[in-house]
């Protein structure tokens, strides 16, 4: 008993962070330490079941050394990823050597690179207690390898080699490497280059005290690839939405690189004013950042920077926010999106689909007296304007609010936005980008709904 306990309190002191671990995986961890190694790792084997995130990593960690079953590769590799992708950065740092040394998986740097990056975002540091030298103590009690350790009959041992004891040596020695490759990740990105649009923003001066605007701009992303110029994007709208169309600043909600519970926070504010000003309001809520697709359904999500780009559970519904958005009265809301929803990154890569192809994914359909902008039709990309410093779909939003002072109608702006799109990503892209305008029902004018 007194072995477990010290066990559980190095989870959670070691580093200073937590890792909820299962009572079941902290008992197996106390039975291979004393000798019953095989039993242990069956343990492992039926917490990992229930999703245990430290079974997972731990049970990697046998099939990998072979410690109380034969080895396995394949099967370290599939549960290293598995503990990986929901955010564990002892197991990013693993699957970074795995692709660096071509074990399980076809070489790659690039993927190395990757996952060494997730690594250091995460704190560079391993959370959990090493399981290797709890396997060495476990060794000298050999006696007790395939024993149950609660009676009955012992489970089959296998033979164990006489260099077991010298294998757990590997993962010690390797686990710095992961201390210098990834802070060249963490410099600072280049400054945005400045475009046509980012200065001299024509100033207007009418107050429209009336319009909220929200403004969510994700780029900076924990788990995923990032979002070029998303927060350029975000911070320019922003002054748009202030300086030419009059939008006070106090009515205004700029949100960075968003958590799912800031944009479900933020959402909340957006849905408390159209509630206060009782159909009164027109509200526009503008987004940058990552979509990812349901393929079971092709519904459609936006990613927090927090989100893993193949867990669902982990984005914001779009249909949810339509349905916060649209149950509520408003003059009128306006949706845009610089975001694509087929899985892929701004730069075409996929980011999502398990099947590595697009997938054509819904939006959904907008409530209430809602009209949406989106950047891309469903299988598409949303493409950077790197330039201009901008999404394309963005930059060509705010020119022609540049070139009108905001005197345009959503029928000419989307109109605008769509030509110089399409046109401007089969030039620049070699590939289409075809901008869609949805309206709702209830929106039988929304080409003649004007910004100013």
């Amino acid at each position: 008993m007194r072995t477990l306990l010290t066990i559980v309190i190095c989870f959670c002191c070691l580093h200073g962070h937590s890792v909820t671990v299962d009572k079941r995986t902290s008992e197996a961890l106390g039975y291979i330490k004393q000798g019953y190694i095989q039993y242990g790792f069956e343990e492992l084997k039926k917490s990992a079941a229930t999703n245990d995130l430290a079974a997972q990593f731990y049970l990697a960690v046998c099939y990998q050394y072979g410690i109380g079953t034969e080895k396995s590769d394949p099967d370290a590799f599939r549960m290293y990823r598995k503990a990986a992708e929901r955010g564990l950065p002892d197991a990013m740092y693993h699957i970074a050597a795995f692709y660096r040394d071509g074990i399980a998986v076809a070489q790659d740097t690039e993927r190395e690179k990757e996952w060494l990056q997730r690594y250091s975002k995460k704190g560079g540091q391993f959370l959990l207690t090493d399981l290797i030298p709890i396997y060495n103590e476990g060794v000298k009690h050999s006696q007790n390898y395939a024993l149950n350790p609660k009676g009955g009959s012992g489970i089959p041992a296998n033979q164990v080699a006489q260099n077991t004891v010298q294998q757990p040596q590997v993962i010690v020695q390797a686990q710095p490497i992961a201390v210098t490759q990834p802070q060249a990740a963490n410099k600072p990105a280049p400054q945005t280059k400045k475009s046509d649009v980012d200065q001299n923003i024509p100033t207007g001066k009418l107050m429209r005290t009336h319009t909220f605007a929200l403004i969510i701009a994700n780029e900076n992303y924990m788990e995923v690839a990032n979002v070029p110029n998303a927060l350029n994007d975000g911070q320019v709208f922003k002054e748009y939405c202030q300086k030419t169309l009059g939008i006070p600043e106090s009515n205004i909600r700029y949100t960075p690189d968003a958590t799912l519970n800031r944009m479900k926070r933020q959402l909340s504010w957006i849905s408390q004013v159209m509630e206060a000003y009782k159909g009164d309001a027109n509200i526009i809520f503008y987004y940058a950042g990552h979509g990812i697709p349901d393929e079971s359904n092709q519904s459609s999500y936006l990613l927090p920077v927090d989100g893993y780009g193949s867990d669902i559970t982990t984005g914001y519904s779009l249909d949810e926010i339509y349905k916060m958005l649209g149950e509520k009265k408003a003059k009128s809301v306006v949706v845009l999106l610089d975001a694509c929803f087929s899985g892929a990154n701004r730069d075409g890569a996929m980011l999502a689909s398990a099947r590595g192809v697009a997938i054509k994914a819904k939006q959904g359909a907008p409530k209430g007296k809602m009209v949406i902008l989106s950047a891309a039709q469903g299988d598409e990309t949303a493409y950077p304007y790197q330039e201009k410093g901008h999404g394309m779909f963005t930059y060509y939003l705010l020119k022609k609010l540049r070139d009108t002072k905001g005197d345009v109608t959503f029928g000419e702006l989307a109109d605008y936005v769509t030509s110089e799109v399409m046109k401007q990503s089969v030039v620049t892209n070699g590939k289409m980008q075809t901008p869609q305008t949805i309206p709702s029902d209830k929106a039988v004018d929304w080409k003649k709904w004007n910004f100013k």
